[in-house]
Formats: C-alpha cells, sequence, structure tokens
C-alpha cells in the first residue's frame, strides 16, 4: 500500500536487542501476476509459525496481565515504530518479523503488519484470526488485520487505522483462524491493502465510496476541474494534511466536510473575454450615438445659417 503521507516513526534503540537482526535476504515474494488470496494468506500463516523465535523477547515486554491491554501494547508499539507502505500492484511481499523490523523505516505493508502481530499473539498463547475485507462492493479482498475473539466480541488490532480497537466500515469481510490447511477463499484477488487511490479509482470504477471528497487548502488552486459528487477522492483539510477513514477523527470530518468549488481558469479567461467584448461593443455604441447627436447638430447649424443667408440675399435684392 502506498501511503499518501508518512507517519513520524519513534527511535527504536531501546528495542533493537530484543529482535534478530535481519540478513536482507528473507523477504518472500509472490510474483507479479501470482499473487492470490490464497497464497498470500497461506503464506502468512506459514511465515508466522516458522520465525517465532523473532518475536519472543519482544512479546515477553508488551505482555501485561489483560489480553485488552497486551492487544493495545502491540497495537501502540507497531503503529509507532514501524512505518506504513503498500507493495506494489500485484507483488505481495510476505516478510518475516526480523525483516520487517530491518525495514520499519521505509515501511511494510498491511500483510506484513499482521504477520508481525500474529508472531507476538501466537508466542504470548493468544488466539487470534486474520480478517480479510472488502470496501465499496469490490469483487475482491483488500485488506487484512488480525482480531482477537473475546468474550464480549474481539479486539481489532488494525496498525493501518490511526485508533486501537477501530476498523474502517466494510462491505464485506471473512475471519480466517490460523491453520495448517489449505484456505480456499471464494472471490479470488490481489491482497493490495486499501489506500487513497484504491478508493478513488473504485470510485470511477463502480458505485460511489461514501468515504472522502475533494478538499483543497487555502490559496492552493489547482489547474484541474471540480470533479463531480460521484467521483471521490484523496480528502485534504485546511492544513493541507491528507485525511484518511482510516483515522477516527479525519473520519468524521469527511462525512461532515461538503465540497468546495475549485478555482477555474479557462472558465474565467472565457468570461473575461466576454466581458471585455461586451464593455468594447456598448463603448462603441455609445460613441457612435455621441458622434450622431454631434453630426446632426452640426447639419441644424448649417442648414439654419444658409437659410438666414438666403433671406438676406432676398431682401437686398428686393430692396
Amino acid at each position: 500500500m502506498k501511503a499518501n503521507s508518512k507517519r513520524h516513526i519513534r527511535t527504536t534503540k531501546s528495542f533493537d536487542h530484543l529482535i534478530p537482526q535481519s540478513v536482507q535476504k528473507d523477504t518472500v515474494i509472490v510474483g507479479s501476476g501470482k499473487a492470490k488470496l490464497e497464497d498470500t494468506l497461506q503464506l502468512m500463516q506459514l511465515v508466522v509459525r516458522e520465525t517465532l523465535n523473532d518475536t519472543t523477547l519482544l512479546a515477553k515486554k508488551l505482555k501485561t496481565n489483560s489480553v485488552q491491554d497486551t492487544c493495545k501494547n502491540i497495537w501502540s508499539f507497531v503503529y509507532q515504530h514501524i512505518q506504513y507502505k503498500m507493495d506494489k500492484t500485484g507483488i505481495e511481499q510476505v516478510r518475516r518479523p526480523s525483516r520487517t523490523w530491518s525495514d520499519r523505516m521505509n515501511g511494510v505493508d498491511c500483510d506484513c503488519y499482521t504477520v508481525f502481530i500474529g508472531s507476538i499473539l501466537t508466542n504470548l498463547g493468544i488466539p487470534f484470526k486474520m480478517r480479510i475485507t472488502k470496501y465499496g462492493g469490490k469483487h475482491h479482498f483488500q485488506h487484512v488485520y488480525p482480531i482477537v475473539p473475546t468474550a464480549n466480541g474481539h479486539i481489532i488490532i488494525d496498525c493501518v487505522a490511526d485508533q486501537f480497537n477501530y476498523e474502517v466500515p466494510y462491505s464485506e469481510k471473512r475471519d480466517i483462524i490460523p491453520t495448517d490447511k489449505k484456505i480456499a477463499i471464494e472471490g479470488l484477488g490481489i491482497l493490495s491493502g486499501v489506500d487513497m487511490a484504491d478508493i478513488s479509482l473504485d470510485a470511477l470504477e463502480e458505485s460511489p465510496i461514501p468515504l472522502r471528497k475533494v478538499i483543497y487548502p487555502k490559496k492552493v488552486y489547482p489547474h484541474c476541474s471540480v470533479p463531480t459528487e460521484d467521483v471521490k477522492l484523496p480528502l485534504i483539510n485546511k492544513s493541507g494534511r491528507v485525511l484518511s477513514p482510516f483515522r477516527l477523527d479525519d473520519g468524521k470530518q469527511i462525512k461532515t466536510i461538503s465540497p468546495k468549488k475549485d478555482f477555474n481558469l479557462f472558465n474565467f479567461l472565457i468570461l473575461s473575454g466576454i466581458s471585455v467584448a461586451a464593455g468594447v461593443g456598448v463603448l462603441k455604441l455609445l460613441t457612435r450615438n455621441t458622434k450622431s447627436k454631434t453630426s446632426s447638430a452640426r447639419n441644424k447649424t448649417r442648414n439654419a445659417s444658409k437659410k438666414k443667408q438666403h433671406k438676406n440675399r432676398k431682401r437686398s435684392l428686393t430692396k
């Protein structure tokens, strides 16, 4: 997933000794055009099972007396210390935890988040499921994150979202229990995650997704025309920061902010040209009227003068 804006990642020196150093050759890549959902999910579970040593010490550090607080510690740690970045379309990079930690400043995708968190939960003996979700009625699944079942429901550990125990409303979901068996999921697709560009393109292809509208910051005048109400593109607030449905507070703004009309230079020039042409026409008309009045007055004066001269001549002849 390609993020529109990067998070501020905290220093990690105090945790480096808890995670084995990556050899930079342990990223498993499913080739372009072959990143089917079943393959990705199967690979994620395999990596979790075979690389538990990567998070053994870290898991002990994040453990508390309650499952709720432990899950919150895990979410906070991953969110604050591992950058988020989308994989290239059609290519899924399923990293083991040590490689994710090595790539934390550059960023990893939602599937690597899930492997990292799943490894910690497995080390702590906390059962979890992998939730895959669709948005806007899409036919393929777009996102994955761990959930921990509880007596009252479940705890969400989605580190793409900016809120613990929060998930973006989805159009469809499936909860996958980690198992050694082959996974079969209906509706094959690429697990590419959900980002601004995905939702923008989805809005053009299918029914609009009510997650965002275009708001431009003040004193910024894009050269493109204003999108129609049916087109949903990345939302930018007054400060210029990109808003995301994965942020709880931003979600409220996205629902309430109305689109602002864009400045259109082409239309402005057309209207200006029409106004100038109209002004010139009026000026010419006024000038013509003035000239015609002046000419008429001169003609009257000349005619009166001629008549007077003619009368004078008659009088002189009569005498």
